[in-house]
């Protein structure tokens, strides 16, 4: 595989700690149920990376890299491969107020996001409240299990891949046409009120671009209304 290349990948994560390991995340639902650490709020599916697009950390990405499809693979990474050791410095200290004005109630465990940086409240206590900002993984040694499941081919199949990458939903429902010279995207219906649409558009957008000269299109669809919708309208006026 090359730079720019799109893959769909599985794989499962464990952190090492005394030749012990703890599954951390997987792509495969039912390694997910089997290791206790199903969240129903998760898709899960092989995920979409972009070779070149640092997605993943170097060491995993080179091994994606030289792999072949279909073939299950391992990888163990030094934290200096990962996420580096921890940090004191990222332990910081906040005072209730703080919180209240980033409006944000305190819970020992809790991710919050403060300053636009993203921790997890680690104790409370009165008037002190400490903050992690190092990365969870930060310090760990951590065993990637890994198969390539896809090489995406086509230009459609690819800009699918690509907003499904950059969205994280399912793209069931976002259709891709091809003209002369532009390319349509027809967006699905949720992008019309998930704020997570907004902020991701053009970081997709600036994706595809590298794979087309074309003009790049974003529509949305609004049905007409129903002769019942007209009916009620007019019985109310």
């Amino acid at each position: 595989m090359n730079k720019g290349d799109i893959v769909r990948v599985d794989y499962t994560l464990w952190t090492l700690e005394q030749d012990k390991e703890e599954i951390k995340d997987t792509t495969i639902e039912q390694v997910a149920k089997d290791n206790g650490i199903h969240d129903p709020n998760k898709r899960y599916s092989p995920e979409v990376i972009i070779i070149g697009q640092k997605m993943v950390l170097d060491e995993l990405e080179k091994a994606i890299m030289n792999a072949e499809l279909g073939k299950e693979y391992d990888v163990y990474l030094e934290p200096s491969q990962a996420y580096g050791e921890r940090k004191p410095s990222l332990l910081k200290v906040y005072s209730p107020r703080d919180f209240e004005r980033n409006k944000i109630t305190p819970e020992v465990g809790k991710f919050v996001t403060i300053n636009g940086q993203n921790g997890k409240v680690v104790s409370i206590s009165p008037g002190r409240i400490l903050v992690d900002f190092n990365n969870p993984l930060a310090g760990k040694k951590l065993h990637y299990k890994f198969i390539v499941r896809e090489v995406v081919e086509g230009l459609e199949n690819k800009i699918l891949a690509i907003i499904e990458a950059s969205y994280n939903r399912d793209i069931n429902e976002f259709k891709v046409k091809e003209f002369e010279n532009y390319i349509e995207i027809i967006l699905a219906d949720s992008c019309k009120y998930r704020p997570e649409w907004a902020s991701v558009k053009y970081f997709a957008v600036g994706l595809i671009r590298d794979y087309t000269d074309k003009e790049i299109r974003l529509v949305e669809v609004y049905e007409a209304k129903k002769p019942e919708e007209k009916k009620q309208e007019e019985n109310k006026n």
